[in-house]
């Protein structure tokens, strides 16, 4: 596949680009600053004309930032099934998850404060993508809530649809392993229109 990598200069878009190329896949990494990258191609996803000029052409798209992601997401839902590009795959958080039927971690009282603007950004992403995405082939891809961490690549996970941790709060998955299952999902065409989550 063709694939584009917005956020590809970070931790973790710059592993699933790894992971993607190693498998074969034509990879493209994206970010703000081309300056940074091998490409040489800057990407603006808060920018409709920027993600209108650049994204043409690919087989799907995979989105690793941060900020203001619910912007980022609005405008890939505007913007891509007109250069039709539908295939995306959202590298999202794990706070929206949730420990108990309707109760997500992120509207806990013990959510870690550093993290909760990101966490609530994250989440609004989600519920954009499920009430407004109908357009597009979406993923999204939350990593365990509590434990995203730097490790070796096992290739030994679980992925599971819906909206639990595999393990609850004590799930987790190393970075690797996480763009590893990220790239199965997408290869195999799996979970389109929904969250799906890793874990060991």
């Amino acid at each position: 596949m063709k694939i584009a990598v917005i956020g590809a200069t970070g931790h973790i878009g710059s592993t699933i680009a790894r992971e993607a190329r190693e498998r074969g896949h034509e990879v493209t990494g994206l970010a703000r600053n081309a300056s940074s990258l091998e490409s040489g191609v800057a990407v603006d996803v808060l920018d409709p004309e920027s993600i209108a000029r650049t994204l043409p052409g690919y087989d799907a798209v995979i989105v690793s930032v941060k900020g203001d992601v619910p912007g980022a997401v609005r405008n890939l839902i505007d913007v891509l099934p007109g250069i039709k590009v539908t295939r995306v795959l959202v590298v999202g958080g794990g706070g929206s998850l949730e420990y108990a039927p309707g109760q997500r971690f992120v509207d806990g009282p013990d959510f870690p404060k550093e993290y909760l603007a990101d966490a609530q950004a994250q989440a609004r992403a989600l519920d954009l993508l499920r009430a407004e995405g109908d357009a597009l082939e979406w993923s999204y891809a939350s990593p365990p809530p509590a434990y995203l961490v730097d490790g070796e690549r096992t290739g030994v996970y679980q992925v599971r649809g819906g909206d639990t941790p595999i393990d609850g709060i004590a799930t987790r998955i190393s970075v690797p392993d996480y763009a590893a299952a990220l790239i199965d999902v997408l290869e195999n065409g799996s979970f389109i229109r929904e969250r799906f989550t890793t874990g060991y």
